[in-house]
């Protein structure tokens, strides 16, 4: 059985659209893409936030905590149901006049053309190093 083009796309469809939600400070977009019991995590072993509506709370905090920001999304490898998604975290640092970056992994979970779970991977002590300052 072959599968079509719109089955084999919509986990990276919806990854993409998670992270142009965020980057585009739109809560309301960024709440469609997630199921009403969805799941994310910062890291694979940090507690989860659920349900939909606190994911979004909690990318709103973020966003508001890092203003000039913005999310890029490098590559995404995908199968329906799957998507591991390479992105790069931004923003200009007026202090040091330069841009800093975070690259990041997010693996995403779909079900029913919605995102069921997010667990995000990425280098703590190089993004406290770089965005918090902090001598670690």
């Amino acid at each position: 059985m072959s599968l079509s083009y719109r089955e084999t796309a919509i986990a990276e469809i919806l990854a993409r659209e998670f992270f142009a939600a965020i980057d585009a400070r739109d809560p309301k977009r960024l709440l469609a893409t997630l199921a009403d019991h969805a799941t994310f995590r910062a890291l694979p072993h940090s507690a989860p936030i659920r349900p939909a509506d606190e994911i979004v709370s909690y990318f709103g905090t973020v966003v508001s905590s890092y203003p000039e920001a913005h999310w890029e999304v490098s590559d995404i490898i995908a199968t329906t149901d799957r998507a591991a998604v390479q992105f790069v975290f931004r923003e200009f640092s007026e202090r040091l006049g330069r841009e800093m970056l975070s690259e990041q992994v997010a693996i995403f979970r779909v079900v029913n053309g919605k995102i069921i779970s997010v667990v995000g991977y990425y280098d703590t002590t190089e993004f406290r190093r770089l965005f918090w300052d902090e001598a670690v």
